[in-house]
């Protein structure tokens, strides 16, 4: 069945009517004009708000943030020295890192001389046990090797020269005495 479109017209007053104009339809190849039938006025049917019904659409939104860029972190090394500077004697090197971090290692000098092993940094510091074994002044030197801790890199740094005096001692096994 095909018709026309239906008309309504616009009214200012409360009451809105729609109005068939005309309807038509292919019986036996003829037209007829609303088989005969009068034109009814019927009223338009209002929508109330508190009949309507709202459709309330969800949608989620995810963000993804990209990689975090890989920062390159200055560092600062300084080395320090725990016990009693004597032959014989053993004493603890200690190196900072800072920032303070868990990676890479340090390396304890003495000019080219490697005083123990690389020591591995944890929380920023480094330590070796080291006895000297002549009197006189050392010139110790710790240098960290960098690390890459995450998406960080810790570039690599030197201490300043720590100047150990070293004396003559004497090991007793439970203490240790410099003597001259």
């Amino acid at each position: 069945m095909r018709g026309r479109p239906l008309r309504v017209p616009h009214s200012a007053n409360r009451r809105s009517a729609v109005m068939i104009t005309s309807v038509a339809s292919h019986l036996s190849g003829r037209e007829s004009a609303n088989l005969g039938a009068p034109r009814r006025r019927r009223p338009a049917r209002r929508l109330r708000a508190g009949m309507s019904t709202l459709g309330v659409t969800a949608a989620a939104m995810i963000l993804v943030a990209p990689p975090a860029a890989a920062a390159t972190i200055d560092t600062t090394t300084t080395v320090s020295i725990q016990g009693m500077a004597a032959t014989t004697c053993p004493v603890t090197l200690s190196a900072q890192v800072s920032p303070a971090f868990t990676g890479g290692t340090v390396l304890f000098k003495e000019g080219n001389v490697t005083l123990g092993t690389a020591a591995a940094v944890t929380n920023g510091t480094a330590s070796v046990q080291h006895t000297f074994s002549t009197t006189g002044a050392h010139v110790v030197v710790a240098t960290f090797s960098g690390a890459r801790v995450g998406a960080d890199d810790f570039r690599a740094s030197t201490s300043g020269a720590l100047t150990v005096t070293v004396a003559t001692g004497l090991n007793l096994g439970s203490i240790c005495l410099p003597i001259g």
